[in-house]
């Protein structure tokens, strides 16, 4: 029997047409997944590590699956009321629950098999240079220890909850309920999966690395510092916190399991409690007889009709227990992540609970997507599950107030969901005691979330009332969903082509939605016009005879949308196609819009065509006056200006090669004595031909003028932003260029290999300093200033614009950015540099701390490396567009989120905005006197040089004991980072690794000044200055290298080369194996300390390197919990370890609470945790 069952589900499953569309679908999931870039550059696209990633995120698209095919298969009985007629056939209860349990899981497990063939076949079809070797086990193994367990769990409880409720919307609610337990986990085990997660230190705790029933939390915390060997070779073992996961999940399942075959209902009849009950009347309450005079057809009707029927469709969602638990599990999940957010930050940052923070958080709610499918096909499917279509087909109602009302039902779940949202962020700020919650503010998620969900239900309406199955209804809603989620990656990029999906909008307090905000508005236009359509096919298509074949309800469309629908359709196609096309002229035709395919070929295209004259030698720009004028307004500004070119080269020139970056949107070139020769429309390249040769040595001007156009509706770029409020233009890069610009190559180096073009070209390999003579006027709207490079001479008001002059006091970088805003300013001076911080007026609380950490900056860089150049030193405030800060010569230019809007009052934590100052500051010397020969290695001389200055004065401002969460901020973040890319170089040599120039960098040239003392440490860099700074030739890496070396003893100069010429990390414990009291009041200590040290071998693997190295061992008579940036060690010492096992012995005077090595973080230690121990006794 048990077997004819069997083979009647799996027969009963694959004749479903939902699960026949499932398997295709996932198919295609599996080909697409495949390309998704998962692991990092290096990492091969069929490695164990990404199968692994990719079957458990399928196994999560499962839970989807497995809740259609419950409610639909496992349910039917319940559905056409056979199951009475079941519990008397010849099945017995085991052969019944068995067979459908086992029916189900074979069916979901086929089709995540189907996407797991899908990876297989997609591997074959990706770059080859990305494919590795092909083991069958790399794909056996993750479908053992995530497909089956990942299935089993969700199964288990969606099965049991159907077999125990019989109601398809408590299989929904288990669904909704496994994925928020999914993201839980995903929060609290910060999952890299997840918007916003940024590396922390170890947790001691378990419990968010078990919370996550699918796994994937433990996996990427247990793969987290995995090798590059290690992800493309290694099986994913079952043990540690992933086994732990593992067994707990299944158990629960299993007991699940258990309880449901116990209690679910197989034709027995429940007995009924004896309870006392009243005599039931037998004449029922008196009703009053009354005649409605109606005229079916007229507005009176039909207004009536829908709000009768807006009272149904809201009381069947409102009124059903299951919308109850999603949204309080909803409350319960937006209020972690959002506190999470908010939090936990990058290097465990706080950010104050400022309403523009929380609205732009909440702004993208992806999941109600989820919420209102489901809602769209309980609400559309209402009527034939009852099977009332036909009666309510027989009244005068028009089918548009069945539409109508399931759409305002939607809407009313929308708006609650955004309440609900709204009440989340009010009350944690009520928490944080923050009392300006901004009304206004939070209502304008009701436009921005929910019109796009809005006009997202219409879509599911339509798509439900099209299908002739509410479960392949759900289906075809699932994956128009995750095509519109998803459409990016699939190629569709055009906002036109994307339904109700718009520009993600980036709040700032500054500039409100900023770029896309204009544009929104007509994207809304345009899908409303759609959804407008959608509405009126909705209303024809709707059923509203027992007639439903697909001819006939076609042929009654005119008749049901009547006159008036089709002046509608008319009308709203006619607006739709003038909206779209406006969108289009602005997007297409004055945007020059480029899909991503597009963009990569014609950078291909200009490296293949120019780059072989790249050596062609040109003139030098050494002077530029120029007039910017900025239209907030407008998106637009305007520039005018005069290069004066000379020839540094030993040769005559006869032609002058010019170049203009493709956001230019218009541009003219004047050159006295030159005549244009050629014009390269597609690449906006110029050629000049001189009249007469220019001479080494002799000097031309160059005129141009340009206008830059930047409205919402092209690409939001960070560095060329023009908006109503925080402007900001990195204007070096988008004024013309001479020659081949190696900064429009393509930086994809899969596009690279496939277009064979090798390695990405150096930018400006020459070791000569190229400086200007710079000079700039720049007009902006009157209520704003101007922050840029050089010294403000003068200001004025002409009109309705505001002048500002700007003149260098003498040759700087050819770099000059600009802000426009309207600034509240805080001035000082400091060792006669006048000292200017812009910000947003009402954003102060940080204010303090950054112009400490001017001072402190220019005080340390001033006494230790050299005098500062300018007499002034601006800090100007711009929208949190992405990074920290960028440092201009005398100008910094700080984002808004991270350093004015993060709260830093809690003493134990690093106040990173004093921070962040301090590190722009140091670029002043740093980058802008000192600056390397592009190339490998670069980094080492600039960012890890301000790394290293920023943790100095850090350390002399609010103590050594700083150093360790700072460091462990960097360390976490560069263990993180060190393997998502392809091997690691050493710095002297690295190129595009930024975890290493910044964080390693700064972390071990702070290592080398502890060994060598500060003294001797910035004498050196002191030197390096005065060798390689302006007029003199730039310094390499190996410069650095040698000007150490040249202060340091033979032991200093072997950590030296260690740490900057090799790739070594460290592991380095400790434990206290005795701690007993003295006589005299004192304590005698042993330990045991443990140290390893590794560098990557051949392939990759770590190879052990023989210890030799001075740790600094400290005591302390506080408990490591209670350290703080002023605590101070008792005892403190520096020991040599040349074994990897030593036993250490001291006494001390105090009675010890904690004992620690290499107390400060100094070592490049992937776990820092085992490095303090704890003295209980």
């Amino acid at each position: 029997m048990l077997n004819r069952l069997l083979r009647f589900e799996g027969w009963y499953h694959s004749r479903q047409l939902s699960f026949r569309a499932a398997a295709g679908l996932f198919f295609l999931f599996g080909l697409i997944a495949v390309r998704g870039g998962f692991g990092g550059d290096a990492v091969f696209t069929n490695a164990p590590y990404v199968v692994n990633a990719l079957v458990a995120l399928l196994s999560l698209l499962s839970i989807l699956v497995s809740t259609l095919l419950c409610a639909n298969v496992v349910l039917r009985d319940t559905t056409y009321r056979m199951d009475a007629l079941v519990a008397t056939s010849s099945v017995r209860r085991f052969s019944y629950f068995t067979s459908r349990f086992s029916g189900l899981f074979l069916a979901v497990f086929s089709l995540l098999g189907l996407a797991v063939l899908g990876l297989f076949v997609g591997s074959f079809l990706s770059d080859p240079a990305r494919r590795g070797p092909v083991h069958l086990a790399f794909y056996a193994w993750p479908m053992l220890v995530f497909g089956v367990p990942n299935l089993f769990f969700s199964i288990s409880l969606i099965f049991s909850t159907a077999l125990l409720s019989r109601s398809p919307r408590a299989v929904y609610t288990t669904g909704v309920l496994i994925y928020v337990l999914y993201l839980l986990g995903s929060v609290l085990g910060n999952s890299p999966l997840m918007a916003g997660s940024a590396p922390r230190a170890d947790s001691t705790s378990l419990l968010p690395f078990l919370m996550d029933p699918f796994g994937l939390a433990p996996f990427f915390q247990e793969t987290r510092f995995w090798t590059v060997e290690q992800r493309n070779h290694q099986l994913f073992p079952v043990n540690g916190l992933f086994g732990i996961n593992r067994l707990v999940w299944s158990g629960l399942a299993l007991l699940v399991l258990a309880v449901s075959y116990r209690g679910f209902s197989f034709g027995e009849t429940k007995p009924v409690r004896s309870r006392k009950t009243k005599p039931e009347s037998s004449i029922g309450p008196r009703i009053l007889y009354r005649r409605y005079h109606l005229t079916p057809g007229t507005l009176r009707h039909t207004a009536m009709a829908f709000g009768a029927q807006l009272k149904s469709e809201a009381r069947a969602v409102f009124g059903n227990f299951p919308v109850w638990v999603m949204l309080i599990l909803w409350v319960f999940l937006t209020g972690i992540d959002l506190k999470d957010h908010l939090r936990n930050g990058w290097f465990g940052i706080v950010t104050y609970p400022d309403t523009g923070v929380i609205v732009e958080y909440l702004c993208s709610i992806r999941p109600a997507l989820l919420l209102i499918i489901f809602w769209g096909a309980e609400l559309v499917g209402r009527e034939r599950l009852g099977q009332r279509q036909a009666l309510i087909a027989s009244t005068p109602a028009h089918p548009l107030v069945f539409v109508g009302a399931k759409l305002a039902a939607l809407a009313l779940l929308i708006g609650l969901i955004i309440s609900i949202n709204i009440g989340i962020g009010l009350t944690i700020q009520g928490m944080a005691g923050y009392l300006e919650p901004g009304v206004l503010l939070y209502g304008s998620l009701y436009y921005y979330s929910g019109l796009p969900l809005l006009w997202f239900a219409v879509l599911v309406v339509f798509i439900q009332t099209l299908s002739p199955n509410k479960y392949l209804g759900l289906l075809l809603s699932l994956v128009v969903a995750a095509l519109l989620v998803f459409s990016r990656r699939l190629g569709i990029e055009h906002y036109l082509l994307r339904y109700a999906v718009v520009p993600e909008l980036n709040y700032s307090l500054m500039n409100g939605f900023g770029h896309y905000a204009p544009a929104f508005n007509w994207y809304m236009a345009y899908w409303g016009c759609c959804a407008v359509l959608l509405t009126i096919l909705s209303v024809g298509f709707w059923p509203t005879t027992l007639h439903v074949r697909a001819r006939h309800r076609l042929k009654t469309v005119g008749k049901q949308v009547g006159k008036t629908g089709r002046i509608l359709f008319g009308g709203a196609f006619l607006l739709g196609l003038l909206v779209g096309g406006l969108i289009y002229y602005q997007t297409n035709v004055i945007g020059k819009y480029q899909s991503k395919a597009t963009r990569q070929n014609w950078q291909i295209r200009y490296e293949q065509t120019y780059k072989r004259f790249a050596k062609l030698p040109q003139p030098v720009i050494t002077a530029l006056k120029m007039q910017v004028d900025v239209y907030p307004e407008r998106r637009q500004y305007r520039v005018k200006g005069r290069y004066q070119l000379q020839n540094q080269s030993k040769t005559p020139l006869k032609r002058i090669w010019l170049g203009v970056d493709p956001e230019v949107s218009a541009v003219r070139l004047t050159l006295p004595g030159g005549q244009k020769k050629t014009y390269d429309p597609v690449f906006h390249q110029y050629q000049f031909e001189l009249a007469k040769p220019l001479r080494p040595g002799e000097t031309t001007s160059l005129h141009f003028s340009m206008a830059v156009l930047r409205t919402g509706f092209m690409p939001f770029n960070s560095e060329n932003s023009v908006v109503e409020n925080g402007s900001y233009i990195e204007l070096e890069k988008y004024v013309p260029f001479l020659g081949y610009n190696t900064r429009l190559e393509s930086d994809d180096e899969t596009v690279r290999r496939a277009a064979d073009l090798g390695r990405q070209t150096v930018r400006n390999p020459s070791d000569h300093y190229h400086r200007i003579d710079l000079e700039t006027t720049i007009s902006t709207a009157a209520d704003q200033q101007i922050a840029t490079v050089g010294t403000l001479q003068k200001s004025w008001i002409q009109g309705d614009r505001r002048y500002f002059s700007y003149q260098s006091s003498h040759p700087v970088p050819f770099m000059f950015a600009l802000s426009s805003a309207r600034y509240a300013e805080k001035t000082d001076v400091y060792q006669g540099v006048a000292l200017r911080i812009l910000y947003q007026p009402g954003q102060t609380a940080n204010i303090p701390a950054m112009m400490q950490g001017l001072k402190d900056a220019l005080a340390y860089g001033i006494h230790h490396f050299g005098p500062y150049p300018f007499r002034h030193l601006t800090l100007a405030e711009i929208p949190q567009y992405g990074g920290s800060a960028t440092a201009y010569p005398g100008t910094v230019f700080s984002r808004e989120k991270l350093n004015f809007l993060t709260d830093f009052r809690e003493p134990r934590k690093v106040n990173y905005a004093y921070a962040t100052v301090v590190h722009e500051v140091a670029h002043q010397w740093w980058a802008h006197q000192l600056r390397p020969v592009s190339g490998p290695g670069d980094q080492l001389l600039t960012e890890s040089l301000a790394k290293y200055t920023e943790a100095t004065v850090l350390r002399k401002r609010y103590g050594k004991m700083i150093l360790r969460p700072y460091f462990q901020g960097d360390k976490n973040f560069y263990f993180a980072s060190r393997h998502q890319s392809e091997a690691e170089l050493p710095l002297v040599v690295t190129e595009n690794q930024p975890f290493a120039g910044y964080q390693k960098g700064g972390l071990v040239l702070c290592r080398i000044q502890e060994q060598m003392g500060e003294e001797h440490f910035n004498r050196a860099l002191r030197q390096l200055l005065t060798d390689h700074t302006y007029p003199r030739k730039k310094p390499k890496p190996d410069d650095l290298v040698q000007a150490l070396k040249r202060e340091a003893t033979e032991e200093q100069r072997r950590l030296i080369d260690e740490v900057l010429r090799s790739v070594v990390t460290n592991a380095l414990s400790i434990r206290v194996l005795s701690c007993k009291s003295l006589a005299n009041r004192q304590f005698a200590l042993t330990l045991e300390v443990n140290l390893a040290k590794t560098e990557p071998g051949n392939g990759g693997k770590p190879v052990v390197l023989p210890p030799d190295d001075a740790w600094e061992i400290a005591v302390f008579d506080q408990p490591s919990d209670e350290w703080t940036a002023a605590t101070k060690p008792v005892y403190s010492r520096k020991y040599r370890f040349a074994k990897p096992r030593t036993i250490v012995q001291l006494t001390i005077a105090k009675k010890p609470k904690a004992v620690a090595i290499d107390p400060y973080g100094y070592a490049l230690d992937e776990n820092s945790q085992n490095n303090v121990a704890d003295i209980n006794e």
